[in-house]
């Protein structure tokens, strides 16, 4: 009975927690839930699976005490990712992380062209925060930076990030601190959001999909 009712608890703290959108976006405005991510269900660590509904596909994952831990593993040669699969277009992601000692943290977007082509990235370090627009897969990628700003970002704090991509417009909030850039790439319809860590330590909570729209 105890376990059920516990149960119960987290189902409607679960469904409160869905139901409340962003506050405080500027250029969109959330208008249906895609997907909201507590990190509530303890998971072993994983390097090729389903950990909380998200795909493990780089380097190794572990849920425990609300967290999602994330790790680069050397022997990838590749920065860890952990993946949420979605159809959108105007969008807005928000989260809560963590550095710890990773060298950046990372939140990409990928489009809807087989294989799913890196579309945009926000990157995190202890000494700056930037955003760069993308194309390409694997090693066709390209990437140019669109906007950067020196300032630094305690490791060991939890930090709130709200991205909202709208048209061709990206603006990423992490804390007080803004970088916006506009590319007609972002229109481009989204299929793929990831998470992602340079190196071992990093940390995400309370990760947000929405669909969304132009304010005002």
């Amino acid at each position: 009975m105890k376990s059920l009712i516990t149960s119960i608890i987290c189902l409607a703290a679960a469904a409160a927690f869905s139901q409340s959108p962003p506050k405080g976006t500027v250029i969109g405005e959330a208008t249906k839930l895609i997907v909201a991510t507590p990190f509530d269900q303890p998971a072993p660590p994983t390097r090729k699976g389903v950990i909380n509904g998200w795909q493990a596909a780089i380097g190794e994952w572990t849920v425990k005490d609300g967290v999602m831990h994330g790790d680069e593993l050397e022997a990838d040669h590749h920065a860890s990712s952990c993946t949420w699969r979605l159809e959108a277009m105007d969008m807005i992601l928000t989260a809560q992380f963590r550095l710890g000692k990773a060298e950046h943290v990372a939140f990409g977007c990928r489009d809807t062209i087989a294989p799913n082509h890196h579309l945009g990235r926000t990157f995190i370090s202890k000494d700056g925060i930037w955003i760069q627009r993308m194309s390409g897969i694997a090693k066709t990628t390209k990437a140019v930076k669109l906007k950067e700003i020196k300032t630094p970002v305690d490791p060991e704090a939890w930090h709130d990030l709200t991205v909202e991509i709208i048209g061709d417009r990206y603006r990423a909030q992490v804390d007080g601190h803004v970088v916006e850039g506009t590319h007609e790439r972002f229109k481009d319809a989204k299929g793929i959001v990831a998470l992602i860590v340079k190196g071992q330590g990093a940390q995400f909570k309370n990760v947000n999909l929405w669909h969304a729209k132009p304010k005002g």
